[in-house]
């Protein structure tokens, strides 16, 4: 075990070995082949402790060397099983810096990648000039005053539950760049930019499990492709990523079945590394091993909570059926399902079949550039660009408004019911809005500034508009709020003071938000 690390007492070459954690080869007892699930394990273990050397022998994350790690050296299981807090690092708790009363609070994000246009969702402008309005009607809601788009009849009915920030505004209209912006609070302009763990690392991190057996934080079907999302924290602390369609029967987490005989060899190997960590830390005090990461790790695989919350066919038919019968509506019944066996922070892509976050459809996500109108409402209906790397997969159903419509009412009216909806954030984002002038394909393009963001749960006001935009939608026309704000209300929303700091390789000690909390949006 000892070519894993080259040699503990050397700091600089701790973290600097570019031997791939899942070669075989590099495990000891040739004469026993190791399943990528046992490699899984050891390898979440052996980050975890390279991390601790790094930080207290040089002094804060050397970010070059994050940047190998964060490749997740292929581990099966992912890295983002243990949601341990960071001794030294985010000691939020320990500094009076998290809420009791919220302790037990989660969050549900759903992250509508490619950028849904706020012409058509929460925002409409019927009085604009022709060519800015669009095709769709406005629709009166449950609450007077309120209009948002005829096409979520499901929505207008509910409006009293959510928020809606019309004033929201971005910075990039680049997907990657705004994507991470959305989703971490910080547009990353510099090298250090690049490694800021985005809201779900962070407050998993900063809270801890909720469930033993059950990862703290979750992406479905991935956190989010644009973002670092573990950054400067490095992969022991990124989401657990459940790929796949719940929609296909008998769906499975992929990576957590484990093979009969496996377990106890799997323990004594996790019991070598234990032992091998504890002899490196035995001469130097300010190095550290999770001892509990072991004892986590072997939870996860042997509770068997995770895999029964994936088991959709528990549900009745009629509430499946009431989220949609499609891959996406499934996803959000997924997270529903994660948050209610003890997740704390679970993140939805809302990309069909893909898209470009993933393989197939390019129309799958809300990155609508041409035939808008009949894309969010059915797809099929129109050819999508296809790139070079991308395969047209043909899938015919409902688009992205009327999934949407269908998967978030469901998702509020189970919260609600099950008592979860005061402890459960809700978040509906893209990374930015759409340009208030249609194409000559009929789409909009990307539009950083301008857009809207659905909130609720955990204290949010219900049947409230914050802010405006102009009469074309074109900016917004009282106080904009960044994602940098929006961080800090997603913060606070789960009890973390947005003024914990943290203490990464930078010239200062940084916030984890830099905003404030948006005005009038909780109760």
């Amino acid at each position: 075990m000892l070519n894993l690390w080259r040699s503990m007492n050397n700091s600089r070459d701790v973290i600097l070995s570019t031997t791939p954690l899942v070669d075989e080869s590099v495990w000891p007892n040739s004469g026993c082949l190791w399943s990528g699930q046992e490699v899984s394990l050891v390898a979440s273990a052996v980050v975890g402790f390279r991390e601790q050397v790094v930080m207290s022998q040089q002094g804060g994350m050397d970010l070059a060397a994050v940047d190998q790690l964060t490749r997740r050296a292929a581990l099966q299981l992912g890295t983002g099983l243990f949601g341990l807090s960071l001794p030294g690092y985010l000691a939020a708790s320990r500094a009076g810096q998290v809420d009791p009363a919220r302790r037990d609070y989660s969050c549900i994000f759903l992250f509508l990648a490619g950028g849904i246009s706020h012409f058509e969702s929460w925002d409409p402008k019927p009085d604009a000039p022709v060519g800015i309005r669009g095709l769709w009607s406005p629709q009166s809601t449950n609450v007077p005053g309120t209009f948002i788009t005829e096409k979520m009849p499901l929505l207008a009915r509910m409006m009293d539950k959510v928020a809606v920030v019309r004033s929201w505004k971005g910075a990039s209209g680049s997907h990657g760049d705004a994507s991470k912006h959305a989703m971490s609070g910080v547009l990353p302009r510099s090298r250090n930019q690049q490694y800021f763990p985005n809201f779900g690392c962070i407050a998993s991190t900063v809270l801890g499990t909720r469930q033993p057996g059950i990862p703290s934080y979750v992406g479905v079907p991935v956190a989010a492709r644009y973002t670092t999302p573990s950054g400067y924290l490095g992969p022991a602390y990124s989401a657990f990523d459940v790929d796949g369609d719940p929609s296909a029967k008998d769906f499975q987490i992929d990576g957590l079945r484990l093979p009969r005989g496996r377990f106890e060899t799997r323990r004594s190997l996790l019991d070598q590394v234990d032992n091998l960590g504890r002899l490196a830390s035995s001469g130097n005090n300010t190095l550290s091993v999770h001892d509990n990461l072991f004892e986590e790790a072997v939870t996860t695989l042997t509770s068997g909570a995770i895999q029964k919350a994936a088991k959709l066919d528990e549900e009745s038919l009629a509430v499946r059926q009431r989220y949609g019968m499609n891959i996406y509506g499934q996803r959000v019944l997924l997270a529903r399902r994660m948050i209610e066996a003890g997740a704390r922070f679970v993140t939805v892509n809302h990309a069909v079949q893909g898209g470009l976050f993933g393989k197939g459809l390019t129309n799958g996500t809300w990155d609508n550039h041409g035939w808008l109108f009949d894309s969010m409402m059915s797809f099929g209906s129109r050819p999508a660009a296809v790139g070079k790397d991308q395969t047209w997969h043909e899938y015919k159903g409902p688009g992205n408004l009327p999934q949407l419509d269908m998967s978030l009412t469901s998702l509020l009216t189970d919260l609600e019911e099950r008592g979860l909806l005061d402890t459960t954030l809700v978040v509906a984002m893209g990374e930015f809005g759409r340009t208030p002038k249609i194409n000559k394909t009929a789409g909009r393009d990307h539009y950083p500034r301008a857009g809207n963001v659905l909130l609720a749960g955990a204290g949010v006001k219900g049947g409230v508009v914050i802010g405006a935009t102009d009469p074309n939608g074109a900016a917004p026309a009282t106080r904009p709020w960044t994602p940098v704000d929006f961080g800090a209300s997603i913060y606070h929303a789960l009890g973390i003071d947005p003024e914990t700091t943290y203490f990464p390789r930078l010239p200062r000690p940084t916030k984890i938000a830099e905003g404030q909390v948006i005005d009038g949006l909780f109760a």
